[in-house]
């Protein structure tokens, strides 16, 4: 299903590529290499690959999961500990529409003001558990739609809204 050089998205650790494949101790693993941890590379055993990394999403695939993203409500949790543990297990999961999720919860409280919003305050743990999946999410999306990473939030909004 995985070859070297292919591009993938690792369940933990977002956009990483295939740099090779060694055998140790009778077994076989993929060497994926993280893309935004440079340097960083993960043992994935080749047998249980599939649950560990991915295939990045083709532009229809995408473009389902924008329609996804569209139906994604306001939803914050006022219970600081669940809400974490909600969002931790989100993150985990390596599930595109759970890390979708995070990524719209990001974009409502930034909306209605981020930090300044009197509706929720959320402290800098839930904005960087939020802001790690937008950037798992933009990353795939940027070389799904072949957008400048610079440019794919904006791209995404703009693509959701014509949804």
């Amino acid at each position: 299903m995985f070859k070297i050089n292919d591009s993938v998205i690792h369940c933990r650790e977002g956009l990483s590529k295939i740099v090779a494949m060694n055998s140790m101790n009778g077994k076989d693993y993929f060497l994926v290499s993280v893309q935004r941890n440079s340097g960083e590379t993960i043992y994935v055993p080749v047998e249980t690959a599939s649950s560990i990394i991915r295939p990045l999403m083709n532009e229809k695939e995408a473009d389902e999961l924008l329609r996804y993203i569209k139906k994604i409500h306001k939803e914050f949790n006022t219970n600081t500990k669940q809400r974490r543990d909600a969002y931790k297990k989100m993150l985990s999961s390596g599930d595109v529409k759970e890390i979708a999720y995070l990524y719209r919860q990001l974009f409502f409280y930034n909306k209605i003001g981020g930090e300044n919003n009197t509706e929720i305050k959320l402290g800098p743990v839930d904005i960087d558990m939020l802001t790690y999946a937008q950037n798992m999410l933009m990353d795939e999306l940027s070389i799904t739609y072949n957008v400048k990473l610079e440019e794919v939030k904006d791209f995404v909004e703009k693509r959701i809204a014509k949804l």
